[in-house]
């Protein structure tokens, strides 16, 4: 699939940190944008202010996407607005760091239904829609947003590396149940991207694995941005089932 001004693309988390990024990618290319924010409702009015001083075409829309039933809300609107959908990215999740054994159950299962169920769920949703683009040849891409976390693991995120690495597990079948069908399923896994969500950590907790990787320094959101269109598009139609790093080499 090559990039173009039909293009339909969903992300979700769509108006901070990488999700903003990964916005003004996908608008730089004149695609037609359905972007899903929980609420920040000033984050919102600004990206949308933003792509429509460019002329880019956005649905905005609003939900809680932990509540299970709101991913095939979003999924109808979106093919309510444009008629169909290419790309689906992943994007949005959350973390709650601490000692795990110390942690109270509540604590970490908003997690499960936001970083894992509700991606997969909406994927499933998605899917009937992604299999008749790629069979008119306009797409058929999910990216998921997991984490360096969920391939080495890390201390003091166990539910949040948990999810992360479930989310893996889940591309991957996603990618072999559907990949036959026309559609690719992938997922990036970022190291520590320069966000308001990293920005809230302790230095302790990443100056070791900056110290640790072959580039000894937080990547930029656009870097990632750069990656899930590389993994959107048709210049990586081989790739299927797969799990980018986008992590400076980090190498423990």
């Amino acid at each position: 699939m090559t990039m173009n001004t039909a293009s339909i693309v969903l992300i979700t988390g769509a108006t901070r940190g990488i999700g903003r990024a990964i916005t003004q990618r996908f608008a730089r290319a004149g695609c037609r944008l359905a972007l899903v924010y929980r609420a920040d409702e000033t984050a919102a009015r600004e990206v949308r202010d933003l792509l429509e001083a460019a002329c880019v075409e956005a649905e905005m829309i609003r939900a809680d996407l932990s509540d299970l039933r709101a991913c095939r809300t979003v999924i109808d609107r979106v093919v309510a607005r444009y008629g169909g959908l290419d790309v689906l990215v992943n994007n949005a999740g959350g973390t709650h760091d601490g000692a795990f054994a110390a942690m109270p159950p509540e604590s970490y299962v908003g997690l499960v239904w936001g970083n894992l169920s509700a991606p997969v769920v909406l994927a499933l949703h998605a899917a009937p829609h992604l299999v008749s683009s790629a069979r008119a040849g306009r797409g058929g891409a999910i990216v998921m947003m997991a984490s360096m976390a969920g391939v080495t693991g890390k201390e003091g995120q166990v539910p949040y590396a948990a999810t992360k690495g479930g989310l893996i597990g889940a591309t991957r079948l996603l990618a072999r149940h559907f990949g036959r069908r026309g559609v690719r399923a992938n997922a990036l896994a970022p190291g520590f991207i320069r966000t308001g969500m990293v920005d809230a950590l302790e230095p302790d907790m990443y100056e070791h694995v900056l110290e640790a990787s072959a580039s000894p320094r937080m990547g930029d959101p656009a870097e990632v941005a750069e990656a899930v269109w590389f993994l959107a598009s048709g210049v990586s139609s081989y790739s299927n089932g797969t799990v980018q790093r986008v992590d400076g080499g980090f190498l423990r």
